[in-house]
């Protein structure tokens, strides 16, 4: 997904220009779409169009899927096609399918619309370029408000892309870029993504022979939140296999990440 999202971004804003029937056969048709299970029948056809690889049925669908309002699917996967899909791009609709997912209750799907939202204005593909709102959505996809479920590859973006202290808005003093992308780094670590883990460590190497500033602050957190009062504890703990003992640490991070970021804005 990375190297997908690296290419999409990278291409800059090209809008596709749909043909007027092009245009009406992509029309949502909400009343065609039925429940089923956790999902309905509008999104379940995208699926199906999008196996064939026929991706304009797919966003038909979808769009049809997401008028609908049963679940929050179809918003999604339209919103990622119109971002992925060089025929089809449109980086502002894109915004406005992702936006009511990333801003929702769904704790599987709404860190990845997130993220999405976060390249969005990280780049300006929808309108002015904005450090702040990047900032925003990046650190939901890797540091949930609710249950900690996680986007990983988000986590890594985050922790490339922390803002200064001048872009936040806040004093050098108490934002430390540093930090932030130590915590995202270990949190993303605790996704299966061994490469995160490894970049993590790295750093906290990194800052011990700089003798950073940001080490006592971490020190203090992680006591604050149980990480037996070590930096380095954070992303050892990172790699727990069972599903409650990594739940439990990506708690503990959120909370880290509060009390790093807290004060900004």
């Amino acid at each position: 997904m990375l190297m997908i999202l690296g290419i999409a971004v990278a291409a800059g804003p090209v809008m596709a220009q749909p043909t007027a029937r092009a245009e009406a056969a992509m029309e949502p048709r909400p009343g065609a779409c039925a429940p089923e299970a956790n999902v309905d029948s509008c999104w379940r056809a995208g699926v199906k169009a999008e196996r064939r690889g026929d991706a304009r049925a797919a966003l038909a669908a979808y769009e049809a899927s997401c008028a609908a309002g049963l679940q929050i699917g179809g918003c999604y996967e339209a919103g990622k096609i119109y971002f992925l899909n060089l025929s089809l791009r449109d980086y502002g609709k894109s915004k406005d399918r992702m936006t009511p997912v990333c801003e929702g209750t769904d704790p599987g799907i709404g860190p990845y619309a997130c993220k999405f939202l976060g390249i969005i204005h990280r780049k300006g593909l929808a309108g002015e370029a904005s450090a702040e709102r990047a900032f925003d959505y990046l650190s939901r996809s890797c540091f949930p408000r609710g249950e900690p479920f996680i986007d990983g590859n988000g986590c890594e973006i985050l922790a490339d892309n922390v803002p200064g202290a001048d872009a936040m808005r806040v004093d050098d003093e108490v934002w430390n870029p540093g930090y932030i992308a130590y915590l995202a780094l270990a949190m993303g670590c605790s996704d299966d993504m061994p490469a995160l883990c490894a970049r993590a460590q790295a750093l906290h190497r990194k800052a011990i022979a700089q003798s950073a500033r940001w080490l006592a602050r971490c020190v203090e957190d992680a006591a604050a939140v149980g990480f037996s009062g070590r930096c380095e504890a954070v992303v050892q703990s990172a790699r727990a296999a069972d599903y409650e003992q990594r739940q439990t640490f990506r708690r503990r991070l959120v909370r880290m990440f509060h009390l790093a970021t807290d004060y900004a804005g």
